[in-house]
């Protein structure tokens, strides 16, 4: 059992900062209807569990999606299991989750159904403070806990109901008990290990990125002290047998215990399978089928607070001062790269949330910076008081990242530091979950109610679910509006408007890219840019 801290404050700080990682999401999330990927996931779970069978969403593993919709059993909803959208030959997961919602009190199911991934984010704090406590010192687990409560782009998948905050959290966890076991040659770290590295891999397929990093990482450990072949090859044998047999386990019944033997690797052929082959990433004001190298990079860079990226700078550059061993070095940054690596060169470039497993590895080491800046002091002339600049340092940067976090409150998923000028400027980069997760409904409601006569341009390929169950009004079908004949006041979904961009480069018309040709006299959070004519 870890023995912490026995100071106080450590312990308020720690309970004050999980505090702050669970409230953060929880009242953000308040004001979000339904995110794209909601629609699908939570009804999906809902009818695993009511039929014994997991038929739609079949790209997505099934973990957060029973864990999510596991407090739906105890309300009495409706629920048709002979709907055909969910049995019939052609199923259709968006259509049949667009209908449990609406035909129960969606507001009330998402409340629910989001808390259980707060609770995830919780977790993941406390691991995140717990390995970097054991690693360098309570201290240094205060700062990396601090950054990850505080991280926009954490607080912004841990409110909706989606698989990624889950990938890092269990992720995470798997590689936390690799380590303990490497340390102590413990066989039930190993059997902790495998257990969450089973969650990781019921809760999404990217997580199969990770098992090459924790087969090397088991076979240095089983090579190290031995010389002979033999026995390296057993002892390998024997500690992945230990890890992957309880990681299967827990994916086996997560699948309901199927027959078929190939079952993961249908799920994972099924990836992307809705995705639009036509669909142009964007980047930078630019748009291409084929993406970039560089995506994932810049997507980091812009939108990771500037404090964090400045803690890992120092961490980097003064890294022998860390006095890290090359053992926990592998375990920090081996995940990361091959993750990274990885995602460069399969991912769809679609969001920065595909990076969230990074997140906590990187949190974890920038608290290592507490050793850096333990013994570095100047002297104020004029005064016998010694400073510690490093403290000084650590101050600013906090006060500016803790601002950065309340400032941009609640749209934390739409987060994009100063580089780029800040959140305003943020569709100038990058769209998609970037931006927004067609969730912001509720808020374009309120602003109808406000100006009534406002018309709301809508895309079946920008919100999905139904503004009217809202309320909304006036709503005009993308393919009706022009650049002539305009009149009146306008909100339009910021996705749509970044398409409109790509349009007006196809037609060579400079007049179709409202958002560089208008000016917008309002905005709905980060969601809705609001024009007059």
């Amino acid at each position: 059992m870890i023995q912490f801290s026995n100071s106080l404050m450590v312990k308020v700080a720690i309970i004050f900062l999980l505090a702050v990682t669970f409230l953060l999401p929880f009242f953000s999330s308040q004001n979000f209807s339904p995110a794209s990927d909601e629609i699908t996931h939570l009804p999906s779970g809902y009818s695993y569990w009511k039929t014994g069978q997991i038929t739609l969403n079949p790209q997505h593993p099934p973990f957060v999606k029973l864990i999510s919709s596991f407090p739906l059993l105890f309300m009495n909803l409706k629920f048709d299991s002979q709907d055909p959208d969910l049995v019939g030959p052609f199923k259709n997961e968006w259509k049949f989750g667009k209908k449990f919602l609406t035909s129960n009190n969606v507001d009330r199911l998402l409340f629910w159904g989001r808390l259980p991934i707060m609770l995830f984010s919780v977790l993941l704090g406390f691991y995140i403070y717990r390995w970097a406590f054991e690693m360098f010192n309570s201290k240094a687990g205060l700062l990396s806990l601090f950054l990850y409560a505080f991280m926009p782009n954490i607080i912004a998948h841990a409110q909706f109901v989606t698989t990624d905050l889950a990938l890092a959290l269990f992720s995470f966890v798997a590689f936390y008990y690799l380590w303990k076991f490497v340390k102590t040659n413990i066989n039930k770290h190993l059997i902790y290990s495998g257990l969450f590295l089973g969650l990781a891999l019921s809760s999404k397929f990217s997580a199969v990125v990770f098992l090459p990093v924790i087969l090397f990482l088991i076979f240095v450990y089983a090579k190290s002290g031995r010389n002979d072949f033999n026995s390296v090859v057993s002892g390998f044998v024997k500690m992945t047998a230990i890890m992957i047999i309880p990681a299967f386990v827990v994916v086996y019944f997560s699948y309901f215990m199927p027959t078929d033997s190939g079952f993961y690797l249908k799920g994972i052929n099924m990836v992307y399978a809705d995705a639009n082959i036509y669909y142009s990433f964007y980047l930078n004001g630019q748009f291409s089928q084929n993406g970039w190298w560089y995506y994932f990079l810049e997507a980091f860079l812009i939108k990771t607070p500037i404090p964090v990226l400045a803690a890992l700078v120092f961490a980097l550059v003064f890294h022998k001062k860390l006095n890290i061993s090359n053992r926990d070095k592998l375990f920090i940054f081996m995940p990361v790269v091959f993750f990274l690596f990885v995602t460069n060169l399969k991912a769809h470039n679609l969001g920065v949330r595909y990076l969230l497993p990074v997140f906590p590895f990187l949190t974890l080491y920038a608290g290592g910076l507490v050793r850096l800046t333990e013994n570095w002091k100047f002297k104020i002339e004029n005064s016998r008081t010694k400073i510690k600049t490093g403290t000084i340092l650590i101050f600013v940067l906090a006060i500016w990242y803790v601002f950065s976090a309340v400032s941009i409150y609640p749209d934390y998923l739409a987060y994009f530091n100063e580089f780029i000028g800040g959140s305003a400027n943020g569709h100038k980069y990058l769209d998609d979950s970037n931006l927004e997760w067609k969730h912001d409904l509720k808020r374009l409601a309120e602003y109808q109610k406000k100006y009534p006569d406002t018309k709301i341009v809508n895309s079946d390929a920008n919100i999905y679910f139904d503004p009217k169950y809202y309320g909304i009004k006036n709503i005009i079908p993308s393919t009706e509006t022009s650049i002539s004949n305009l009149s009146g006041r306008y909100a339009v979904n910021i996705n749509f408007l970044i398409r409109l961009k790509e349009l007006s480069q196809m037609r060579l018309d400079d007049r179709l890219d409202w958002s560089s040709f208008y000016q917008p006299i309002d905005r709905v959070g980060y969601s809705f840019l609001v024009y007059e004519f």
